[in-house]
């Protein structure tokens, strides 16, 4: 299935997507990892897994542009084997923001949705054991109560074609983030608190949570 990440920078989109390349790896599989960013970090992943025989199992893709990553998906059988189990793109909305003015950013996200989603969903259901994650930007907007609210760079297009989506964002408390699970395809609900670790993401469990938001207080 596809699961749909967003979330402010920092927030850990990256760092989840290559612990999940790198214990894939462990277990002797391969990922196949689109970076529409260009921002893919050796030196972040042989921190996380020091192993250097793991990124042997890692198909890294660096698409130039909006319409050579449109190709690439459109192919995605070519790059896929036996042994790969997750592919990742990295950051879906990159390419169509760089460069395009606001009068042509909504036709290229029409190509964003409309043709590579299902693509990568038609991928999915032709290879029952490949999972995707599509990472995304968010921006700003005016909900109706006059306050401000982050939604997907793309807008909420996306869900109809993932599974699954999850928001990460930053909480008030020193260093924690929150992954909130915003869409389920058998409507689950709830949230976790983690940290970004030289090791990758690490859970914060409740105890933790509540030192550290004291902690806060008293430094405040």
């Amino acid at each position: 299935m596809i699961t749909h990440i967003y979330g402010e920078a920092a927030t850990g989109k990256t760092t989840l997507a290559m612990q999940a390349a790198g214990h894939l790896s462990e277990e002797g599989y391969q990922t196949l990892y689109i970076d529409c960013d260009n921002r893919f970090s050796f030196e972040r992943f042989s921190q996380m897994f020091p192993d250097e025989d793991l990124l042997e199992r890692l198909i890294l893709i660096v698409p130039r542009s909006l319409s050579e990553q449109a190709e690439i998906l459109s192919v995605l059988d070519a790059y896929v084997s036996n042994r790969t189990r997750l592919i990742v793109l990295d950051t879906i909305s990159s390419q169509y923001r760089r460069g395009l003015s606001p009068e042509t950013r909504f036709a290229r996200y029409r190509e964003v949705v409309e043709k590579q989603l299902p693509e990568m969903l038609g991928l999915c259901r032709r290879r029952r054991n490949v999972a995707v994650l599509v990472l995304n930007q968010v921006v700003s907007r005016l909900d109706l109560e006059g306050g401000c609210e982050t939604v997907p760079s793309t807008g909420w297009g996306l869900n109809k074609f993932c599974q699954v989506t999850l928001r990460l964002s930053s909480v008030p408390v020193r260093s924690v983030r929150e992954a909130e699970i915003i869409d389920h395809y058998l409507e689950l609900k709830g949230r976790v608190y983690y940290r970004i670790t030289n090791e990758g993401i690490s859970f914060v469990d409740s105890e933790c949570l509540k030192t550290l938001r004291e902690v806060g207080e008293n430094v405040s």
